[in-house]
């Protein structure tokens, strides 16, 4: 068995510090204090709302990039694992049970409802994942309309009233701890066995990296991390119709944001988000309805002419322009 040695440890502990102090999350930790400080600094409601979806994009876009993102495989339910979390705090919260206890709820229900998936077709290579997350997202959307217990076709409404500002916050917090979740798991040994998965899965297994358990628990906590995102958002919501939560749609927008600013990368999504929002809101007024199309075209776009996305094509022109500047002066 080898040992590592005291100065690696220490080595390793200094990167990850550097990553928690360095600019991405410290720029992403103050905009996101000041995003939850602007129902009290006098903003609209309408720019509150954009800022909220933004956060509710970016984390759920996050939750994706954790599992797909840092491994490769490509998931297709991570809207049904947000509305599996959705409900479940509903529920939790109606039965009289705390708002920290249904967001608990809404956050564990995920993660479980991901090992059915995930102990079965994470076992095998290919394709296999990808079509049972596909099959899940379906299955989900018709076991619930079928609950009369749960509402079944007509919803779930919570009946607890919370003050606005609460889920504002919490989206928040959740966007923000989610992007230095991912920030710091690139620069840790685990992040590195997980793009050496990404990479060749076969030479990972090689090495001694045990594949399977790895994809396992990041699949759960990247479920769980989406479970959460959809228990605050069904606070914010406090209706939700499992057309509506359930749909393949919410799943397109979590892949979407992270395809659009940069798979694997902490800033993408932030990026994704951001230009998601923008595109969403301007659609909706010249053309209802076209919004998916034209985000299809744009993730084609990007895949076509910045492989890896629009965040690190951008770092890319910034260092060039950095370096031409040095060379000419």
């Amino acid at each position: 068995m080898s040992v590592e040695s005291p100065h690696s440890t220490q080595g390793r502990a200094q990167r990850l510090m550097r990553t928690l102090i360095g600019p991405l999350p410290l720029a992403v930790t103050m905009i996101g204090a000041l995003g939850s400080l602007m129902p009290w600094l006098g903003f609209s409601s309408y720019a509150q709302t954009l800022a909220y979806y933004t956060a509710y994009f970016l984390a759920l876009g996050q939750a994706w990039n954790l599992m797909s993102g840092m491994t490769g495989y490509v998931s297709f339910c991570h809207g049904a694992l947000a509305a599996i979390g959705s409900y479940a705090a509903v529920l939790t919260i109606n039965a009289d049970w705390p708002l920290i206890a249904g967001l608990a709820a809404g956050s564990l229900a995920a993660g479980l409802a991901s090992l059915l998936i995930g102990a079965t077709s994470l076992r095998l290579r290919g394709t296999s994942f990808t079509f049972a997350t596909l099959f899940f997202q379906a299955l989900m959307l018709l076991a619930v309309r079928k609950l009369p217990s749960i509402g079944g076709a007509g919803g779930i409404v919570l009946q607890e009233i919370f003050p606005a500002w609460l889920p504002h916050v919490a989206m928040m917090a959740t966007a923000v701890v989610s992007t230095i979740v991912i920030a710091v798991l690139r620069q840790a040994r685990t992040g590195i066995r997980l793009l050496a998965i990404k990479g060749d899965e076969d030479a990972a297994a090689a090495a001694g990296i045990d594949t399977t358990s790895m994809k396992i628990t990041l699949f759960f906590a990247s479920a769980s991390l989406a479970g959460l995102v959809g228990a605050v958002h069904a606070v914010f919501a406090a209706s939700l119709y499992p057309d509506v939560v359930f749909s393949v749609t919410v799943s397109l927008n979590a892949l979407a944001v992270p395809l659009i600013g940069g798979v694997g990368t902490a800033a993408g999504p932030i990026v994704g988000a951001a230009l998601y929002v923008i595109i969403r809101e301007v659609l909706q007024i010249i053309a209802p309805g076209l919004h998916l199309v034209i985000v299809g075209l744009l993730i084609l776009a990007v895949v076509l002419f910045f492989r890896d996305g629009l965040a690190p094509a951008a770092m890319r022109g910034i260092r060039s322009l950095l370096s031409s500047d040095r060379r000419s002066s």
